[in-house]
This record gives structure tokens, C-alpha cells and sequence, in this order.
């Protein structure tokens, strides 16, 4: 995690819209898709999510969700509700709607 935390915050904004959009559009393509990158992937977009100030994440959260769940629907009509990644995105949603929730 020392990587992203000395990102600025502009830089780690964009870091994440760029690997959140990059996943997203990976995704749609189902046959080319390989599953043993999406591990990282998933946590590296957690743990810049995490990083964000406060006032930032919750300006950002409705569309962060969106995504998210995007992800997740992709995930989970690729891979079934079952596959790690899948649930590793629902725990995600979950943690972002509890924040939401704060």
C-alpha cells in the first residue's frame, strides 16, 4: 500500500477512474479476459478507494458504486456469484455502502 499512499490525490484519483474504466472495458471482453490478473487488479482498486480523503469519497461514491457494480455484474456472468473475484467485489460494494451509510 506505501505506493498509492504517497501518490497525490490528484494522481490517485486518476489512477484509479483509469484502472476502474481499464477493468471495466477488460471485462466486456469475456474470451479474452485472464482471471489470474483480476486478483491485483481488484485489491489495487480497494486499497486507492481506501486512501481517499473523506470529502473526496463521498463526492465520488454514487459513481464509484456504479462501477463497482458493473464489475461485479460482469464478474458474476463470466465467472458465476460463487468465484472469488466475484464475491471480492460484492465485500467491496458492501464496504463502500457502509461508508456511504456513515
Amino acid at each position: 500500500m506505501d505506493r498509492f499512499q504517497s501518490l497525490s490525490v490528484n494522481r490517485l484519483l486518476f489512477d484509479l477512474a483509469a484502472r476502474m474504466g481499464a477493468l471495466e472495458g477488460y471485462l466486456y471482453a469475456e474470451e479474452k479476459v485472464d482471471p489470474k490478473y483480476l486478483p491485483n487488479w481488484l485489491e489495487h482498486i480497494d486499497e486507492e478507494s481506501k486512501l481517499l480523503a473523506v470529502a473526496v469519497s463521498n463526492e465520488l461514491q454514487p459513481d464509484y458504486l456504479v462501477l463497482l457494480r458493473k464489475i461485479h455484474d460482469l464478474l458474476q456472468k463470466a465467472y458465476g456469484s460463487q468465484d472469488p473475484n466475484t464475491m471480492k467485489v460484492a465485500a467491496m460494494i458492501s464496504h463502500a455502502m457502509q461508508r456511504e451509510n456513515r
